[in-house]
């Protein structure tokens, strides 16, 4: 019974997040409403839903922070648990590695995804356009790669993952559950899909490393190559490339991603192996 109640905790950080989100919505659009009525409210909320994004963030992190401070960090204190585990500078360069070769494959996949289902390719970009996110603006910017990156990882690879280890899930179960709620928290398929395939990889990371920070890197990387590439390569390419320069693009973004994601791993591996290896006990000669 105690370790279907840890199963249970496990989830209610999602429950959290999504109750800070519903309230911030709530409160902020009221607001918008009194000081410029029903029309002007509903006109000024998607105007400004980025900065509605951006708040949602930060108050879901104040509040997730503290709890994952008061319920982790200072339990990990008082083991004598470093914070950064096993993860290091050089930890963070594989990450990168991981992390762009991720957006590569998974970019691929959304080009599938939309040439068998376009329709809902084309809603969720809608969705992305209109919510302000796909926009290179400071609160974009903000929300996507510096308040998203810490404040879904403490949610989902620190205070999820945290009570599955208490209820004494295995490695794959932890990071497959941590993982779909993940990717539930976006309340769309599309994105909700390549969040969970994130989730997993940051999920891995942390695990792996014993280290929150280890997440936070693949996140960080990720949502920013996702937020400068597409008009670093539209500056590049033009905003409708020819076919020609499509498979030439797409051709070299599957070898790049599965050569980086491949390596990035093959390094992550050594680089666990070697640090492990350094940590065994010495044996006495004989």
């Amino acid at each position: 019974m105690k370790k279907f109640g840890w199963y249970l905790m496990s989830v209610v950080p999602l429950l959290v997040m999504l109750a800070v989100q519903v309230t911030v919505a709530v409160v902020m659009m009221l607001g918008w409403m009194i000081g410029a009525g029903p029309e002007g409210g509903m006109e000024l909320y998607m105007e400004n839903s980025i900065v509605l994004v951006m708040w949602m963030h930060i108050l879901s992190l104040l509040i997730t922070g503290l709890w994952y401070y008061l319920y982790v960090v200072l339990r990990q204190r008082r083991m004598e648990i470093p914070f950064a585990g096993q993860f290091t500078g050089r930890s963070f360069g594989y990450t990168v590695m991981l992390a762009f070769g991720a957006q590569f494959l998974i970019g691929i996949l959304l080009t599938v995804w939309q040439l068998a289902a376009p329709e809902m390719i084309e809603a969720y970009n809608q969705m992305m356009e209109e919510s302000g996110i796909a926009q290179t603006t400071f609160a974009s910017v903000f929300a996507t790669v510096i308040l998203a990156p810490v404040g879904e990882e403490i949610i989902f690879r620190g205070l999820t993952i945290e009570y599955l280890k208490r209820a004494g899930a295995r490695f794959w179960v932890i990071n497959v559950i941590q993982a779909l709620l993940f990717g539930i928290a976006h309340m769309n398929l599309v994105q909700g899909a390549y969040a969970f395939l994130l989730g997993l990889l940051c999920g891995y990371m942390t695990l792996r490393y014993r280290s929150l920070l280890a997440g936070i890197a693949v996140h960080f990387v990720f949502n920013a190559y996702g937020t400068f590439a597409t008009p670093a390569l539209n500056l590049l390419f033009g905003p409708e490339p020819s076919p020609a320069v499509e498979i030439v693009y797409y051709v070299a973004a599957v070898a790049a991603g599965l050569g980086l994601f491949l390596g990035g791993l093959k390094l992550v591996r050594r680089d666990l192996e070697e640090k492990e290896e350094s940590c065994a006990p010495a044996t006495e000669a004989v």
